[in-house]
């Protein structure tokens, strides 16, 4: 996201077309644009834009846009003329292609229906590539942070951290979770090779199998047991079927692979549960850990499977702070009623679930990659039931984390032994009040004994 036009600012479709116009005047005809960040809650039009958006002012150029949650990407006719994407084009499984009155495709893609767009553009370059990581790396130790689980959407994205480690680029510690566009080959290579969860040194490892199952609430491709209370005539859609699902789930288990479950609505995560139930059911083994992704809409049914099955929840308490408040995105999608099961961290932690926070889309700035943002989002939860208290959400960030990783004896606290990973903030969180807490910055962060970034 680091090398694109960044679009998390934008209030509106004729703002985002008057910076796409003016980036495209800057570049050769024919050069791909790409731009992310975008979130159409907070815009005017409260739509998607769409290729007759696009078209007037980016004729000459393939223009690719995606909102903050990647699950859907809107793009120009000179991209879907490249694509081949045309009114014969059938929806590829797992996606979809909205198409106009006319049947014609109208320039948003969701789901599985984006690869078809990826492979019509140009790769990243390594040396891009190491560019972002750095700059990546400054922004993460200017929020305090000394380890994250970052996905590896392509296949060449663990190759690309493993070389930024050789080169000294990586500053901060990776649990790298290669997911789904590439399964079944990456688990045929992992199982010929005896490689599991957790290969690698203490920066760069090999995380879990992230696998997508549903999409995102926001593209209306979450899935839920009842529609969605803004669109009725949709309840979401699947990346992969719950059979396949079912497969790939229980051959990551069996060669000793974790799994992290991409699971945001209700119907979903019931499915994830099914799934990590029949595999762990046919090949016992206790210290699992496997994972559901965001977790968002669960009922207490399926919190208490959750503990009975030893499974993680991981899950983005930015996403409160964001969508959670009164007439926000989360009440357009789900309705009020639904909203009361809307990450019930209180719920989880008070069942004996291990809960880690993270941030999920990483740096778009009303999307922040800040723990700070996170923990008093989670602290001041605009449902008060859901609620936790400081000590609580911290933990979520530190040792719980180290903990979804197989790394808590080694890191996640403060004790003689540990690895020296330590953030120095600005203030003193217990000693000011929790709405305060946001504001907070890191004033100094240590990697293992060493000081990587001071304000």
């Amino acid at each position: 996201m680091l090398t694109e036009l960044d679009l998390s600012m934008t209030k509106s479709i004729s703002e985002v077309m008057e910076k796409v116009k003016t980036k495209v005047n800057e570049l050769p005809d024919g050069t791909w644009l790409k731009g992310h960040g975008w979130d159409e809650s907070n815009w005017t039009e409260k739509r998607y834009p769409t290729k007759k958006d696009m078209d007037p002012v980016s004729p000459n150029h393939p223009v690719v846009l995606t909102p903050y949650y990647w699950h859907m990407v809107t793009v120009n006719s000179r991209a879907l003329e490249l694509a081949k994407i045309n009114k014969q084009t059938p929806d590829p499984p797992g996606g979809k292609i909205e198409r106009d009155l006319t049947g014609e495709a109208s320039g948003v893609l969701k789901e599985e229906a984006m690869k078809l767009i990826d492979k019509a553009q140009p790769p990243l370059t390594e040396t891009l590539a190491m560019k972002a990581i750095e700059k990546a790396c400054e922004i993460v130790l200017q929020w305090g942070c000394a380890s994250i689980h970052e996905l590896a959407s392509t296949s060449s994205d663990l190759n690309t951290y493993q070389k930024a480690f050789e080169k000294d680029l990586l500053k901060v510690r990776s649990y790298v979770l290669p997911a789904t566009r590439y399964i079944e080959n990456l688990l045929d290579g992992l199982d010929t090779l005896g490689i599991r969860t957790g290969f690698g040194n203490e920066f760069v490892k090999l995380g879990s199998v992230k696998i997508w199952f549903d999409g995102a609430m926001g593209s209306h491709t979450a899935v839920f047991s009842e529609p969605y209370a803004d669109d009725p005539t949709t309840s979401g859609l699947y990346t992969i079927s719950p059979e396949q699902l079912n497969l790939t789930v229980a051959r990551a288990h069996k060669i000793g692979m974790q799994v992290a479950i991409h699971a945001i609505g209700d119907k979903a995560i019931e499915e994830a549960l099914d799934a990590i139930e029949i595999a762990v059911k046919d090949e016992p083994r206790k210290d699992h850990r496997h994972r559901i992704e965001h977790c968002e809409v669960i009922n207490e049914d399926q919190i208490r499977r959750m503990k009975r099955l030893g499974v993680i929840a991981a899950v983005q308490p930015n996403f409160v702070g964001e969508w959670e408040h009164p007439g926000g995105m989360y009440e357009q999608r789900l309705g009020l009623e639904r909203l009361k099961l809307c990450n019930p961290f209180r719920n989880l932690i008070d069942e004996g679930i291990t809960v880690t926070f993270g941030t999920d889309c990483g740096y778009c700035p009303p999307f922040p990659f800040n723990p700070l943002y996170g923990l008093w989002s989670a602290i001041c939860h605009p449902i008060e039931a859901h609620r936790i208290t400081l000590e609580e959400a911290v933990k979520c960030y530190t040792l719980n984390g180290a903990y979804a990783s197989f790394e808590e004896k080694i890191k996640g606290s403060i004790e003689p032994g540990k690895l020296a990973d330590i953030a120095i903030l600005s203030e003193d969180l217990t000693a000011i009040d929790a709405e305060r807490i946001k504001d907070v910055k890191a004033d100094l962060t240590m990697v293992g004994g060493k000081i990587q970034w001071q304000a």
